[in-house]
């Protein structure tokens, strides 16, 4: 039996660390994916702190070629490039069946584990665990897209891009001309600033306290910065909004205190979308008369309530002719065996978005 080096979480509160691992062909409607090339998320690292099942095998943003198919999958074949699609949807729940796929009840996985640990199954996170070379998915869970698009751009797709653009394009629904907030400027972040540039918004205010994330987002769409470690971020909005506010706001960090801060910042009849993942047991507290007498609202946003079979492979289409920035997103590369050090508390690295190759 071939074994394969996966990074494994074994308990809340620990380091991750590789482990050698076992993983099974595919079953019926199920799909076994090389995987090329994984994005290190936020809510990758979030998962030494949350995750609801251990050990797991970490990692969801992932871009490979499909080597085999189990019975009956039909949407895609051996040496199809494909983006791990982590939300393979069940067609059968209420919300499915009266065509909100994106609130399916139901989120698919295998029909049994397909990776093992000395012979234990293990789980997989968020039905995917793309940080072990092979993976088996559902047959939705591997969208084909077009060859051109290098790995570790593809692998974006999956959940930075989906997430931040679907955030703009499908939760909130800005309209041309609406005044957007992004806070927080990391890998999906900037794609939230993309998305509103997609939408035609009027201004693009980006928040965040690093410059370089800043400089990035200047250049992919934002019309306005404010580094937040420099000045009062919801003075400064209200500032450049003539005192009106945004129309949307964005909070992409996960932390209270600025979705309480994006609170402060709406417009009257203004949305604020959550988009960064709270630690599961974080309070945020309103003052309902005052959302209420401005008709504000607060919703959340997972996977940008995207339709993956029909959004992935256009995104692709995107990046390829130019409407997609991101090459400045993806900015450096680590090995699968150095993905562990991304972990550590006190670890320090440059750029927005580690991509591991698993080939390096």
């Amino acid at each position: 039996m071939n074994l394969y080096p996966a990074l494994v979480l074994s308990a809340l509160g620990q380091l991750p660390a590789i482990e050698m691992v076992s993983v099974s062909p595919p079953g019926a409607n199920e799909v076994l994916v090389k995987i090329m090339a994984a994005g290190v998320c936020h809510t990758d690292l979030a998962a030494v702190r949350d995750a609801r099942v251990c050990p797991v095998v970490l990692g969801h943003e992932g871009a490979g070629v499909v080597e085999a198919v189990g019975e009956g999958v039909v949407s895609s074949r051996p040496g199809d490039h494909v983006v791990i699609n982590w939300q393979a949807k069940c067609g059968r729940c209420r919300h499915c069946l009266s065509g909100r796929r994106d609130l399916c009840e139901d989120v698919q996985g295998t029909s049994a584990p397909r990776v093992a640990l000395d012979g234990q199954p293990l789980a997989v996170m968020l039905n995917a665990g793309c940080f072990c070379p092979y993976v088996v998915v559902p047959a939705q869970g591997a969208v084909a897209i077009r060859k051109d698009v290098p790995f570790e751009k593809a692998a974006l797709l999956g959940c930075s891009v989906a997430t931040g653009v679907g955030a703009v394009l499908y939760t909130a629904r800005v309209a041309p001309g609406d005044t957007v907030v992004v806070i927080g400027t990391g890998g999906v972040g900037l794609n939230v600033v993309q998305g509103a540039r997609l939408s035609n918004a009027g201004q693009v205010i980006a928040i965040d306290r690093d410059q370089e994330r800043l400089a990035v987002a200047s250049q992919i769409g934002a019309t306005h910065c404010v580094n937040s470690g420099d000045m009062d971020a919801v003075g400064a909005v209200r500032a450049m909004t003539g005192g009106r506010g945004a129309d949307h706001v964005f909070e992409v960090v996960g932390r209270p205190k600025l979705m309480a801060d994006g609170i402060d910042m709406l417009a009257r009849g203004g949305s604020l979308t959550l988009v960064g993942a709270a630690g599961r047991d974080e309070v945020l507290s309103i003052k309902p008369r005052s959302f209420m007498s401005r008709q504000q609202r607060v919703q959340g946003c997972i996977y940008g309530n995207v339709t993956p079979e029909r959004d992935l492979p256009m995104f692709a289409d995107w990046y390829i002719d130019g409407r997609l920035q991101l090459d400045l997103i993806g900015t450096y590369t680590v090995g699968l065996a150095d993905v562990a050090k991304l972990f550590e508390p006190d670890y320090e690295h440059s750029g927005l978005r580690a991509i591991v190759a698993m080939e390096s």
